[in-house]
């Protein structure tokens, strides 16, 4: 089979590390398509298997202000530039013989589907093992591969954030639920799957052998909380949901003069207490017995909170920045998500980039993190639009152009 990469809107770079590899995504929404993202990045060729009514994120735009049209899709672009698009029925017996034609060039399957869905298409692991023995089956689930509720739906705000405590801990007692940062969880999964996937490719490439790599919202939630959930066991009684004042109060949020807050997080307490306490003018509480150790803070640390509280209302937060900055104590302004796109730091790292839509419209949308040194940033790479490859795939896999439009007109495929 033909294997060249489709051009995404840059010229592919053939010393990427992940160039020469064909990677199958049949995913919806976030989590999946964000490890998607992820691969194509980094030189992996990556074809978006689409239902004839395209993925669904493909219109959620609306539901967090933003459009969703062929002109201009921020939400989608985030996860799905550097991607083709190839619409098949996979409903139809052709189009899945349309779909295997596919699979079999490929490196790496990529899918978010339930088992009880991949199982009815022989899309699930075994049945695809035996078949393609080297493929790299990447899947995310939403609770797991096992267990009573491996076949519910869920979604990272349920899976990833209700499941685990974030929304209904991380608040005041007695406080409404936090609101889940949407998409948070999805690519902090879509990231664990990238990871597993690189490891198989180089697992691969030594035995020959394909694999399967799974990882599901829930169980990626718990590791990212993992610090926490250990903390609140029995056996040690760190207590969720917290009162204000039961938080460490060198690790919390301080109220400035000017309305402004500012975020500390003195972790190494016994180490920088002395600093501190000169640093923000509290020489006077130095060796007080209630706060000289950690040991003895933790007893009282509502006091401490107190204290904190009526030392940091007093400067300005420029003039707090100027004196901890000074004095080497972690810190930073509390921001918001809006701040973020111009920040001068993210704009610096290459973490956001400016971007123009068909429609001549620009917006500001974030970068994958993982940097290279040598690789240098990339360049953006306009989404595809529906269907806008297939014909292109196609070709690519020996179809004829009678063939094509044969199985356009009867609905098999979809094409521009």
């Amino acid at each position: 089979m033909n294997r060249r990469n489709i051009e995404r809107g840059r010229m592919m770079d053939n010393e990427k590390p992940l160039s020469g590899y064909r990677v199958v995504e049949l995913s919806t929404f976030m989590a999946a398509p964000s490890c998607g993202r992820l691969l194509a990045d980094w030189g992996a060729e990556v074809i978006k298997v689409e239902t004839p009514g395209g993925d669904a994120f493909r219109y959620f735009g609306p539901s967090m202000a933003m459009k969703a049209t062929e002109e201009e899709n921020p939400a989608f672009e985030l996860l799905n530039t550097r991607k083709s698009s190839v619409v098949i029925d996979l409903k139809n017996a052709e189009g899945q013989k349309v779909f295997h034609d596919l699979l079999a060039t490929a490196d790496v399957f990529l899918t978010n589907n339930r088992t009880e869905a991949l199982v009815k298409l022989h899309l699930d692991y075994d049945s695809l093992k035996a078949k393609y023995p080297k493929l790299i089956f990447a899947w995310v689930t939403g609770f797991g591969e096992k267990g009573p509720d491996v076949n519910q739906p869920g979604y990272d705000v349920v899976a990833f954030w209700g499941r685990t405590g974030y929304l209904a801990d991380l608040v005041e007692p007695g406080s409404y639920p936090m609101t889940s940062p949407a998409g948070a969880g999805d690519n902090t999964v879509g990231m664990s799957l990238f990871a597993g996937i690189c490891a198989a490719l180089l697992r691969r490439g030594r035995t020959g052998k394909g694999e399967k790599i799974s990882v599901s919202l829930y169980g990626a939630a718990i590791w990212f909380a993992g610090a926490i959930i250990t903390s609140v066991q029995d056996r040690y009684g760190n207590a969720y949901p917290k009162e204000k004042g039961m938080i460490n109060p060198l690790a919390r949020a301080y109220q400035c003069k000017d309305g402004e807050w500012i975020m500390l997080s003195v972790l190494e307490y016994d180490r920088y207490w002395p600093t501190f306490c000169k640093a923000v003018g509290r020489e006077d509480i130095v060796n007080d017995e209630r706060f000289n150790k950690r040991d003895n803070m933790v007893q009282h640390k509502a006091a401490l909170g107190k204290i904190m509280d009526a030392t940091f209302i007093t400067k300005t937060l420029d003039e707090w920045i100027t004196i901890l900055r000074t004095n080497d104590i972690v810190h930073d302004k509390l921001r918001h998500f809006k701040d973020v796109l111009t920040d001068e730091q993210a704009w610096a790292n290459d973490y956001l980039e400016k971007v123009t839509f068909a429609n001549g419209a620009q917006a500001v949308l974030p970068c994958t993190p993982i940097k290279a040194a040598e690789e240098g940033p990339y360049p953006y790479g306009r989404s595809p639009l529906l269907g806008e490859h297939t014909k292109e795939v196609l070709r690519q896999l020996g179809y004829e152009e009678r063939k094509i439009e044969e199985l356009c007109s009867k609905q098999v495929v979809k094409a521009r």
